[in-house]
């Protein structure tokens, strides 16, 4: 919910309550406009940058530049894994397999944006980059710990990551069950074989994980 109140009362306790002459907040360190870009990659199902140009639209009622940048993918990956974006715009393909592929909820590799220096901690079990916050490592390790206990225990888990990543806010959730990625299947109601629920995840390559060689047209 977009309340625009609220957040510029936010934004003037935390200081930034001097603007321009645009009605843009600055820096508190004196070197200008607080500006903040919004990655997008090109060429992909979900239209990342129309959607990072409405919440720019709606950051100026708050006096936040936002900036949205377009890349091309292979592109936006190396910057991702290098801690060069700010924020990067990116569907939340976690929330329904937690445990095959977590990394966009909490900063699990260096590619997905969540944290590069706390992905490659976690990768490296301490060795390298940086280490997390508490919260972020507590996640981390219910993520590890449920690999090894009973489902009961593992769902268990899997409940609390979740919370503590909704209360502390790793990412900021701007649309809910989009049709695009989890929320609607639409099929001939002519085919056979078809489950009535189906599993959507990138690493059983959804639609595949219903067999789609298995289908059939009735006669």
């Amino acid at each position: 919910m977009l309340d625009v109140n609220q957040a510029n009362q936010m934004l003037d306790g935390l200081g930034l309550d001097k603007k321009d002459s645009e009605g843009y907040r600055l820096r508190t360190d004196g070197k200008g406009r607080l500006s903040i870009v919004i990655t997008t990659w090109g060429g992909q199902f979900i239209q990342f940058t129309r959607i990072a140009e409405v919440i720019r639209e709606q950051w100026k009622k708050i006096g936040i530049d936002g900036q949205v940048q377009e890349v091309e993918r292979s592109l936006g990956q190396k910057r991702n894994a290098a801690n060069e974006n700010q924020i990067y715009a990116w569907q939340n393909d976690g929330t329904d397999h937690l445990y095959t592929s977590p990394g966009h909820v909490f900063p699990a590799d260096v590619v997905n944006g969540g944290g590069a220096l706390y992905g490659q901690w976690f990768q490296s079990n301490g060795a390298q980059g940086k280490e997390p916050p508490t919260k972020v490592k507590e996640v981390m390790e219910r993520w590890k710990m449920a690999f090894g206990v009973p489902e009961e225990e593992q769902v268990k888990l899997g409940k609390e990551i979740w919370a503590t990543v909704v209360d502390e806010v790793f990412m900021i959730g701007v649309v809910g069950l989009a049709a695009a990625v989890s929320g609607v299947r639409v099929i001939k109601n002519n085919m056979g074989n078809i489950p009535a629920r189906q599993y959507n995840s990138p690493d059983g390559k959804t639609p595949g994980t219903s067999r789609p060689v298995t289908f059939y047209f009735r006669s």
